[in-house]
C-alpha cells in the first residue's frame, strides 16, 4: 500500500489489477480503504459519479493541488470520449459534452 488515505484527492490509475478500466483518469476522492483486498483496496467517490457511490478500484495517485483543476478537466475528457464511443464525433462534439459535464450548457 502507498501513502494515500482516507479523504485525499485522488486519480484512478488502474480500475483492475490487469487493465485501465473506463474509470482510469477519473478524479475523485477516497472514501475507504481495505488493506486486506489486494485487488481493490480504493474506495473512491468520483467527482460526478451516480448517486455519491463509491468505486473500488486497484491503483489511485494522489493528486496535488496545483494539478488538481487539469486532473479535473482531464477526467470530463475522459468521460465524454467514454459516453460519445461508438458514436461518430469530433473533437468538439468531446469538448461540448465535458462541458456539459461539468455543469455548463446543454
Amino acid at each position: 500500500m502507498s501513502d494515500i488515505t482516507v479523504g485525499d484527492r485522488v486519480r484512478v490509475v488502474r480500475e483492475y489489477e490487469n487493465t485501465p478500466g473506463r474509470h482510469a483518469g477519473a478524479v475523485g476522492s477516497v472514501v475507504s480503504i481495505d488493506n486486506r483486498d489486494d485487488r481493490f483496496p480504493y474506495e473512491v467517490r468520483t467527482d460526478g459519479g451516480v448517486n455519491g457511490e463509491g468505486l473500488w478500484v486497484h491503483e489511485v495517485e494522489l493528486l496535488d493541488s496545483v494539478s488538481s483543476a487539469a486532473a479535473d478537466r482531464e477526467s470530463l475528457v475522459t468521460r465524454a470520449k467514454s459516453l460519445l464511443a461508438g458514436t461518430e464525433h469530433t473533437g468538439a462534439d468531446v469538448v461540448a459534452m465535458a462541458a456539459f459535464l461539468a455543469g455548463g450548457a446543454a
